[in-house]
């Protein structure tokens, strides 16, 4: 059996927390994830935590072939050497990179052979303070911001969109306002999510508006947004 299946670009999956954990698998958390959990004081952020650790799972498992069952989760820090916090990754597949992020009624994950990258991010209740802008977003991409017909929803989609890209290793956390996205290379899809390229990695983002979330994924090929359940099923 191979450790990852064919090159068909990164596996994407997005889902509701509930609908994760509903299918189970809570039994499978390793005992750091399951402190890590637990040291959330709101249920809803502990079960998208669950959740989005065994989304990632279920990504890994269609890209490999392996039973999710097989599959542990770790993090280690590349800094501390801790494995409370840092890159994730599946314990003995060097070669399978994985990602996942979550918000509160949302969950996202990918899973690829190369370095993949995934956020999510609820809608914010009130436009991003000057401060924030000044902190992620170059000068142009403030004044774009502040221009727009809704500030809050510019704003968030760079930020899902850098976030990944530092998930992926192209960007630095303060390194943000430096490094600015290409408009130029938005394309709508026939799916209606947006398209673009950051030098040679691919990113895909969008909004789903029965979820409230923006969403967005990078890799070196055009990421892939799967159906979740039962469980990863490619769509074209």
């Amino acid at each position: 059996m191979r450790d990852v299946s064919p090159d068909r670009g990164p596996l994407v999956l997005l889902a509701r927390p509930e609908d994760v954990l509903r299918a189970g698998g809570r039994h499978l958390l390793t005992p750091a994830e399951r402190r890590r959990a637990a040291a959330l004081r709101s249920r809803a952020d502990r079960d998208a935590h669950v959740a989005a650790h065994l989304l990632v799972r279920h990504c890994a498992a269609t890209h490999t072939g392996r039973p999710v069952e097989t599959l542990e989760l770790v993090q280690r820090c590349d800094g501390c050497g801790s494995i409370e916090h840092g890159r994730p990754s599946i314990a003995g597949l060097p070669g399978l990179h994985v990602s996942l992020a979550h918000t509160r009624g949302a969950v996202v994950a990918g899973a690829d052979r190369r370095p993949v990258g995934v956020d999510v991010e609820g809608a914010p209740a009130r436009p991003p303070d000057p401060a924030t802008l000044t902190t992620a977003l170059t000068d142009a991409e403030a004044a774009a911001v502040r221009t727009a017909a809704d500030p809050s929803a510019a704003f968030l989609r760079s930020w899902v969109r850098k976030e990944c890209l530092v998930k992926v290793g192209a960007l630095t956390l303060d390194g943000l306002s430096r490094v600015g996205l290409d408009p130029a290379t938005d394309r709508v899809a026939e799916d209606g999510r947006t398209r673009s390229r950051f030098g040679p990695l691919h990113l895909v983002d969008w909004f789903d508006p029965v979820l409230g979330v923006a969403v967005a994924a990078a890799g070196s090929t055009p990421p892939v947004v799967g159906t979740p359940g039962p469980w990863a099923v490619r769509t074209p």
